[in-house]
């Protein structure tokens, strides 16, 4: 684990602990010392299993400025920093160093190049990195040049080398020193790094003028060749982005932001000068960004130490951020710890929680995942604060909530080990365990050439039984001794091991009749109302007591109360010289009851026998609000189902073999299920009841419940619990009473719920209107998708009512798409379909149904003006149009078998609770321009349906089918244009003249153009003059001219 990214911190154990339950151990710390004063010895520390040759579990320390290696002095080479291995063991001074550093070549400067500045293990059976990140490389020449490019150095799982490994043969130099600060001759590589089953992965602060990048080498893990690893790194951002030093912190895991995925999480503290955490994946060769998160204070260093676990067990991994340079001078804060709860695969830019320490501490210098360390189901997280007093390490145990706002525990560097520690808890790693109990422990380092491995103990969940008989005193029958108090014990671990079974003592005390002035009874041992004890056991065991009545009682109405309070008594351990075994000093869990209660009754006066024998008999089922009961007692579950009630009727009548006689301190005590929440209770008119809730509901049905009595009442529950994991609701009843009746069993009354998953499914519009015009193309011309024809898109949007379905299912849209007309020709033509979730993605059906021409994707649009209609289909130019008539309208429809249609499904896989899916086609304009030329419309169908995949039979969903329609019109005035050819134009123009020259020479030939004599004239003239009229002036003038 890196010494500058990953740490990790505990807490300390009280020698009896009551009600904590924390289990990390201080009595006993494995310290571990450098062998040279200023080395810094502790600067970086990992936890490392070792299973090859021999299995062993070893500390790994960075000590970056240790001395160099003897064999190395004949190079004058003095200091370079060394890896020590430690055993688990008393010594503090057994550790051994690795031998990583071969001798130098003549472009090599070892000097200085603080190897161990960051040390790192693949864990159970893998590998150990350990890096020098200033590691000189030279330029020789005419003019020496130098740069600092860092080095990494990886071992086999025994610590040895073994060059037939390519993950150890490998040369770890992955900047290019060739060139100078611009790219990445300042790289200063391995200041962070870690490992993964297939990555080995590394920060480098300094790549393009300290903007920072960080660089992976990405193996096979099932190839046996050297070259097959493929290098990957973030890149060259721009020139805004210098100086923020991306890989001053880096790892990686999956459940981030994908389940399966590995994200790669990176700190570039000085980005923005607030600090900033990138999240990205890795794609092909690059690291793709996909997140930021960053910080808010200028200065806090936010990113410069990092942590992933699954605090609330949601099975998503959350984030931890330290920011140790924080301040708030108002409230003498300084360091600040932000973490980030995953929201199902994302991250909010706010914090959920902001953990600060005091000022001046470093707090958050270090975070890490420390494992579950109490085995409660919860991962657990770790804090150092190294320049607080002697340093101190926090911890913070996880919950289903997440994290509380206060530390757990605190452990001081003060407190361990004879001479104390300074700077505890500068570097920290966990989650392994080292001494074979089954519990993670912890390794702290400091800057005093330190380390302290602390180990966790067993926790212990302690089983009680407390009883006392009888339950009814007749005080003058009650001699020397007639109350008998018994108190039994047993235990587990909480990690499961049954074969556990090592003598534990607890110490408990009993107080009888509490809080009065005068006791009315006391323990006939010691003569007081108050006994301590102590019991050791490693099996189930009990002790018994006795106690006798101080006659006169005066009160006999109110009961005796005895209280049982435990604790663990823990021994002494002498010196050893060997490791102290902490199986004899388990604690106990903190969230178990070390508290208990029990209550005796005075006899009262009960018929003629003096004793009270009931029947009390108890009835209880699930109904919902209006009192219905649900059928078979199964609950159709959606969110509109907002609260149920439990019907319960308890009567105490007699029957054939038993009396009924009252039933004094008559109480119900009803379990509260996991999945409800109690909302309060609905008596009968009348009766006179109550009932208080806390873990269950406790009502007193009266004192006494009288014989042959009835009644029914409603226990009212908030349905806020109930999740789609919800199968089934339990609820125990149990009635009490202190009068005789042995037959009060408990009553498990039970509930199935199937979930009924409530979604809208809309359709942004039912019917989109387009056209079509222009002139075919056929499918070999066609280069994009504006060569189709119009586009269209379909817009569905889809939302979840309530919780997201996580991993319980997925919800997938069905579609019968009308892609072709009855005779096989295009129709509808898919280009697109998009999904918008929690992230975009695009649904590619099998069997190649979207763009199956892949055709280039033109920008689409259900709108087109005149201009976009011209320009995308051309008209022929003619000097005359003709307009078909449109008479039919068509209807084109797969249920009617007038379009044909492909069925296919897109899964919603990155939706949370609403989705958004848009396709995008195009209408195929060729068929439409030979098919439907003369078609006053065309209407198309298609169908697309909701439906629920899931595997799990108590969930179920209504399925939703939505129809959609396109009306097709064609453009009017531009059918079907006719061009006249020039060879009819000329042939025509011939012809006339022709006709015209025959037309002529006949009229000729009949004298048409003869002119006629003026006595002809005159004599005309004169006969019209008879005939007619006589000429006017005008015409007298014409004619002698």
């Amino acid at each position: 684990m890196a010494g500058k990214s990953l740490h990790l911190c505990v807490f300390v154990i009280c020698a009896i602990q009551t009600n904590t339950g924390f289990n990390i151990d201080v009595q006993f710390p494995v310290i571990k010392e450098g062998k040279t004063k200023g080395s810094l010895f502790g600067f970086s520390v990992a936890l490392h299993k070792q299973t090859e040759k021999a299995k062993k579990n070893l500390l790994l320390v960075g000590a970056p400025q240790e001395k160099a290696h003897p064999q190395l002095s004949k190079f004058k080479i003095n200091e370079t920093g060394a890896v020590y291995y430690c055993p688990i063991t008393v010594n503090q001074d057994d550790c051994g160093s690795m031998d990583l550093i071969s001798p130098p070549k003549s472009t090599d400067m070892l000097e200085g190049m603080w190897l161990g500045v960051t040390v790192a293990s693949q864990r159970n059976g893998g590998r150990v990195l350990a890096c020098g990140h200033r590691y000189v490389k030279k330029l020789l020449g005419a003019e020496e040049q130098q740069r600092m490019v860092g080095k990494c150095y990886v071992r086999g799982n025994d610590l040895s080398y073994d060059p037939s490994d390519y993950w150890q043969s490998e040369t770890y130099e992955l900047c290019d020193f060739n060139h100078d600060q611009d790219l990445e001759g300042m790289c200063n590589m391995g200041i962070s790094g870690g490992m993964t089953e297939k990555d080995v992965y590394f920060g480098t602060p300094g790549s393009f003028t300290w903007q920072g990048t960080v660089h992976m080498k990405c193996r096979d893990t099932d190839s046996d060749y050297a070259g097959d690893a493929n290098d990957r790194s973030f890149g060259k951002l721009g020139e805004d982005k210098f100086n923020i030093y991306i890989g001053y912190s880096v790892l990686e895991d999956i459940k981030l932001l994908d389940r399966s995925v590995f994200t790669v999480v990176m700190g570039a503290p000085r980005d923005e000068f607030k600090g900033s955490v990138i999240l990205a994946d890795k794609q092909d060769l690059i690291l793709k960004q996909l997140m930021t998160i960053t910080g808010e204070q200028i200065g806090s260093y936010f990113g410069s130490c990092l942590a992933v676990t699954d605090l609330n067990n949601d099975d998503w991994n959350d984030l931890i951020v330290g920011a140790p340079f924080y301040f708030d001078r108002y409230k003498e804060e300084g360091g600040a710890v932000y973490i980030f709860m995953n929201e199902n695969g994302s991250f909010q830019k706010k914090a959920s929680l902001v953990l600060k320490g005091k000022k001046g501490s470093g707090f958050g210098f270090a975070v890490a995942a420390v494992g579950d360390v109490n085995q409660d189901g919860f991962q657990d997280i770790a804090v150092g604060a190294p320049f607080q007093d002697s340093g101190k390490v926090y911890i913070w145990m996880g919950s289903k909530s997440g994290i509380t706002k206060e530390p757990s525990q605190v452990i001081e560097g003060k407190s361990l080990g004879p001479s104390g520690f300074q700077t505890f808890g500068y570097s920290l790693s966990g989650g392994m365990d080292m001494d074979g109990n089954d519990y993670p422990d912890i390794l702290v380092g400091s800057l005093d050439d330190r380390i302290a491995l602390l180990r966790s103990r067993p926790v212990i969940h302690l089983s009680k039984n407390f009883t006392v008989e009888p339950k009814i005193v007749i005080p003058s029958q009650c001699g020397i001794s007639c109350i008998k108090v018994k108190v039994c014990f047993s235990y587990t671990l909480s990690n499961g091991n049954s074969n556990f079974r090592k003598e534990i003592t607890v110490k408990f005390t009993i107080d009888a009749d509490q809080n009065r002035r005068g006791a009315r009874v006391r323990f006939i041992d010691n003569k007081q109302s108050t006994f301590t004890g102590l019991l050791s056991f490693s099996a189930s065991s009990c002790q018994e007591l006795e106690l006798s009545v101080n006659n006169p009682v005066t009160d006999k109405l109110q009961p005796i109360v005895f209280s049982l309070n435990v604790s663990l008594n823990q021994q002494k351990a002498a010196a050893q010289q060997t490791l102290q075994s902490l199986d004899s000093f388990p604690v106990l869990s903190g969230q178990q009851i070390l508290t208990d209660k029990a209550e005796i009754n005075f006899h009262k006066e009960c018929g003629d026998d003096n004793r009270c024998s009931s029947n009390l008999q108890l009835k209880a089922r699930f109904a919902d609000e209006n009192y219905n009961p649900f059928p078979s007692q199964t609950l159709e579950f959606s969110s509109n189902v907002k609260k149920l009630v439990l019907m319960v009727e308890v009567s105490n009548t007699a029957d054939e073999n038993k009396p009924a006689e009252d039933a004094h301190q008559a109480t119900l005590n009803i379990s509260i299920p996991y999945s409800l929440k109690y909302s309060g209770v609905r008596p009968p008119a009348g009766f006179d009841m109550e009932c208080s809730a806390d873990e269950a509901v406790i009502c007193d049905l009266g004192n006494p419940f009288k014989s042959n009595q009835k009644v029914s009442f409603i226990i009212i529950f908030e349905t806020s619990g109930i999740t789609l994991y919800t199968e089934q609701i339990q609820s125990q009843l149990q009635l009490s009473t202190i009068s005789e009746q042995a037959d009060l069993f408990p009553v498990l009354v039970t509930l199935n719920v199937k979930n009924t998953i409530l979604t809208t499914f809309s359709l942004e519009k039912l019917i989109i209107d387009t056209s079509f015009s222009g002139n075919v193309i056929g499918e070999s011309a066609m280069s994009s998708t504006s060569d189709v024809g119009s586009p269209l898109e379909f817009v569905f949007r889809v939302q979840v009512l309530g919780e997201p379905l996580g991993d319980l299912g997925t919800l997938v849209i069905d579609f019968d798409w009308p892609y072709a007309v009855a005779n096989g020709k295009w129709l509808l033509y898919l280009t697109e379909i998009v999904i918008k979730g929690s992230s975009e993605s695009h649904c590619v059906p099998p069997g190649n149904i979207v763009n199956y021409l892949n055709l280039t994707l033109s920008k689409e649009g259900t709108k087109r003006n005149k201009r976009e209609v011209d320009s995308g289909f051309p008209h022929a130019e003619a000097s005359v149009t003709v307009l078909a008539t449109r008479k039919v309208a068509h209807f084109l429809d797969c249920s009617k078998k007038t379009a044909l249609c492909q069925t296919f499904s897109c899964p919603l896989l990155n939706m949370s609770t609403q989705a958004e899916v848009r396709v995008r086609a195009r209408v195929w304009n060729g068929t439409l321009l030979e098919d439907y030329a003369k078609a006053l419309r065309v209407e198309v169908k298609g169908q697309a349906t909701l439906r629920l995949l899931t595997d799990k039979p108590a969930i179920k969903m209504d399925n939703q089918t939505r129809e959609f329609s396109v009306n097709i019109d064609p453009v009017l005035g531009e059918e079907t244009p006719y061009e006249v050819p020039l060879w009819i134009i000329i042939v025509a123009a011939v012809a006339g003249i022709l006709l015209l020259g025959i037309i002529s020479l006949i009229l000729w030939k009949c004298g048409f153009f003869r002119r006629a004599s003026r006595r002809e004239m005159y004599e005309a003239k004169s006969q019209k003059a008879e005939i007619k009229i006589q000429p006017s002036e005008t015409e007298r003038l014409t004619e002698e001219f």
